[in-house]
């Protein structure tokens, strides 16, 4: 491969890693909750996984702190390889748990505290990941923070190709017992080729001219917190808008259908690997026309988008309105996704970068994205019409943040703006 394709591979195998464990888990809810949680009602099951879903979000701050301030001092790639091994070994070892019958209360001790490792991990993966291209490339930035966004739907689709047979062609005591297993412990294998395909990149050009100018930081988190705080809130409300609908999308409404059984699983399966495909185009056409017409217009728009879409996506069930619903999402999150990473990692100067778009990422999946099926379950629970105003909240603050924003398109990575938002 040329330098150039091993950039790209490198920067986009951790983040297929991490999506497909996203899908995987979300998709085997119902077989996890029976694993994991056997003596609680089907719809009680589903909302304690869903709960411990959520929870591999509470240590993705720490991760994107801890990995943040290592990769502003001692570079990308050493931290990249050090995330992929985190994230890969946790979601394979989730696979090889002992079900709650076989050792009782500990199978969800263990359940948990891997989902809490992985969080860890990934804290600290889609930031490298992204500085990886947009460091190496400086031009045309949207266009390549495409292939680290396009991982959502790879991994998606990665996830399906291999869930998909299973539902289809084994039988439903199989799946479980053993067969949501395998999706998990195949994780091993992508992490053995990213590594070897990690092992083989530089790092950055930025970084490298960052340290000879020995503008490196002993702590970067302070210089952050202290100099970019503003930078930081808008990054996270921006992130945590676009995670929130894709996790309303790719999360919520599969299970809350199949629920009301209007769906089967394997429907609900074919509806997400359309999500995926659907996605990865529209993450290359964002990408590509924030360059031309800046990041802010294409973001707006893609969450105006989501916005119309949300409410009648409860309301007209039925397979052909939850493809439709899951396409429309799909093209809205794929639209504002490259700008999206692009962005929050412009607005950051190269010594505070890593630990910027870092916590803007992983905060807004954290405390925003990655709770929402979580918090709209449980909302859902007090009245169906509640079911979206969770994310409803977050899209109408996101097109506020957008409007007091600069764009950030015309930014030097060298010397990125230091003031972003105006108020």
């Amino acid at each position: 491969m040329s330098e150039k394709t091993d950039v790209i591979a490198a920067s986009m195998i951790g983040t297929i890693i991490e999506w497909y464990g996203i899908f995987i888990f979300s998709s085997g809810a119902i077989y996890i909750a029976h694993t994991f949680y056997p003596h609680v009602t089907v719809a009680e099951g589903v909302l304690l996984t869903l709960l411990t879903f959520a929870l591999g979000f509470v240590t993705r701050p720490v991760g994107a702190y801890v990995f943040g301030h290592f990769g502003d001092r001692l570079g990308r790639k050493k931290i990249l390889l050090l995330t992929l091994l985190i994230s890969g070994i946790s979601t394979g070892l989730t696979g090889l748990i002992p079900s709650e019958a076989s050792i009782g209360v500990f199978a969800i001790v263990l359940l948990v505290i891997l989902r809490l490792v992985l969080g860890f991990g990934l804290g600290g993966e889609w930031g490298g990941a992204m500085l990886l291209t947009l460091e190496t490339f400086k031009k045309r930035r949207g266009f390549y923070s495409s292939f680290v966004q396009s991982t959502v739907g790879i991994g998606l689709l990665l996830g399906t190709a291999i869930f998909l047979p299973l539902v289809a062609y084994t039988p439903h005591s199989f799946m479980y017992s053993i067969g949501w297993r395998i999706p998990f412990v195949a994780s091993f294998v992508i992490v053995v080729i990213g590594v070897f395909i990690r092992l083989k990149v530089k790092e950055t050009p930025v970084f490298e001219a960052e340290k000879k100018k020995n503008r490196i930081l002993k702590s970067p988190e302070k210089e952050l917190f202290t100099r970019h705080w503003k930078k930081i809130i808008a990054g996270t409300l921006l992130a945590g808008s676009s995670g929130n609908f894709f996790y309303f999308a790719i999360s919520l409404l599969p299970v809350l259908f199949e629920s009301l059984n209007k769906i089967s699983v394997f429907d609900g399966l074919i509806g997400t690997a359309l999500f995926g495909i659907i996605d990865v185009i529209f993450v290359f056409v964002g990408g590509q026309l924030s360059d031309k017409r800046g990041r802010r217009a294409i973001i707006a728009g893609a969450n105006i988008l989501a916005l119309i879409v949300l409410f009648p996506s409860i309301y007209l069930v039925g397979f052909g309105y939850f493809v439709v619903f899951l396409s429309l999402f799909a093209i809205a999150h794929g639209l504002s996704y490259s700008p999206l990473g692009a962005m929050i990692s412009e607005i950051f100067p190269t010594n505070v970068r890593y630990s910027g778009n870092s916590a803007s990422y992983q905060y807004g999946n954290s405390f925003i994205g990655g709770p929402a099926p979580y918090a709209s379950d449980l909302l859902g629970s007090v009245s169906y019409v509640l079911y979206p105003v969770f994310t409803l909240i977050f899209i109408l603050i996101a097109l506020g943040v957008i409007y007091k924003s600069k764009e950030s398109e015309k930014m030097s990575l060298e010397d990125s703006a230091s003031g972003y938002i105006e108020y």
